[in-house]
């Protein structure tokens, strides 16, 4: 039987940091009634093309467990898909990292120097993400940007929970 979760996974729109690999970022709701509001969903597949092994212990941030996964829902603090792709489709400003300046108004912009992963900012305390009009390129922050703590959430691939029978 496949987890709720992952049924809830296909109703979210990934971010595709390349051609074929897809970050789910999303709040994930745990069977113990707790949430944790930003975690990205990556396959085993995404994880050993992004680093190198199933679940790389490199990698800063909290593990969450799929089997602890109660449902998924659409993270309210995302950075819009459309954005995220749009960024990530435009690839590396320097060497790890992505520069870009957010706008919000006609009056009031955010630049951002990220390195690694974009879908997770930090916004400014009176704008949110649906109040972004539109994305500047290769433009941004000299230094880098405080970003929100995030947690990973690894699993099988939806064929492979199929046949496991799970």
């Amino acid at each position: 039987m496949t987890p709720r979760w992952l049924q809830d996974l296909s109703g979210i729109e990934p971010s595709e940091i390349e051609p074929g690999t897809r970050l789910y970022p999303c709040s994930a709701c745990l069977n113990d009634g707790s949430r944790v509001e930003r975690v990205y969903f990556i396959t085993r597949e995404t994880s050993k093309r992004l680093f190198g092994q199933e679940r790389p212990e490199q990698i800063s941030g909290r593990w969450v467990d799929p089997g602890i996964v109660a449902s998924v829902v659409e993270c309210p603090t995302r950075l819009p898909p459309q954005f995220a792709n749009q960024i990530y489709g435009a690839g590396e400003s320097r060497m790890g990292c992505y520069l870009f300046t957010l706008v919000f108004s006609r009056w009031y912009r955010r630049k951002y120097l990220v390195g690694g992963f974009i879908d997770f900012l930090t916004f400014p305390r009176a704008h949110g993400p649906s109040e972004i009009k539109e994305v500047i390129l290769h433009v941004g922050a000299s230094q880098p940007s405080p970003m929100p703590e995030y947690a990973w959430c690894v699993y099988p691939s939806y064929r492979a929970i199929v046949e496991d029978g799970h």
